[in-house]
């Protein structure tokens, strides 16, 4: 179990890290220091396609990354991994939970707040440490979860999140807390509490 002041410090010392956003990173291990886990750009760079690859080559190049240099290493995560290693959760749930499965996502977490409930609850309305999530959206590879850190009237109007937006602007750093801009765009986006945070 976690705190709301607890989970946002956690959270907050992930900023100004330099983390690169990558799909399927981090998030593995709750007792680490960090949420992300060292990826050998090179190689990632190599698995991507070349559409992949011409989409963010620009991204790279502006934040003085070295694709072709085989020994560098950089710090990586993605949205559920900066969540679940927050809140204590590895994101490979192993034994499986009933009912949820074995993997934190986006999507897990979205149809657990809506019927399940074994670790998420939807809420009426956002509040300091809970999250903002919507599942994969028919025209997107991904969905989005984040952290609330402030609100407003009921509204959240900023959170700690990590996302391949956030790295590409300056500074590049996938993990930021900002504006809920991308949670605002997405319909299906609902705010949701992890049994795993003791108060509201």
């Amino acid at each position: 179990m976690t705190t709301v002041d607890a989970l946002l410090l956690r959270a907050r010392t992930m900023l100004e890290r330099g983390t690169v956003y990558w799909a399927g990173a981090g998030g593995e291990d709750p007792d680490a220091a960090s949420a992300a886990r060292a990826v050998q750009v090179a190689v990632a760079w190599s698995a991507l396609s070349a559409a992949e690859q011409a989409e963010l080559q620009p991204v790279a190049e502006a934040a003085g990354i070295d694709l072709d240099d085989p020994a560098l290493e950089l710090p990586a995560c993605d949205c559920s991994g900066f969540v679940s290693w927050a809140l204590g959760l590895p994101r490979h749930l192993s034994p499986p939970l009933p009912g949820f499965g074995e993997w934190i996502f986006t999507d897990a977490i979205h149809e657990d707040a809506l019927h399940g409930q074994r670790l998420f609850t939807r809420l009426d309305a956002a509040v300091p440490g809970c999250l903002m999530v919507y599942p994969k959206p028919a025209d997107m590879r991904f969905g989005h979860v984040g952290i609330v850190s402030e609100v407003v009237a009921g509204r959240a109007v900023r959170l700690l999140h990590c996302s391949a937006d956030n790295f590409r602007m300056a500074p590049f750093d996938a993990v930021k807390e900002n504006a809920t801009t991308a949670f605002a765009d997405q319909p299906a986006s609902i705010p949701v509490w992890c049994r795993q945070v003791s108060a509201r």
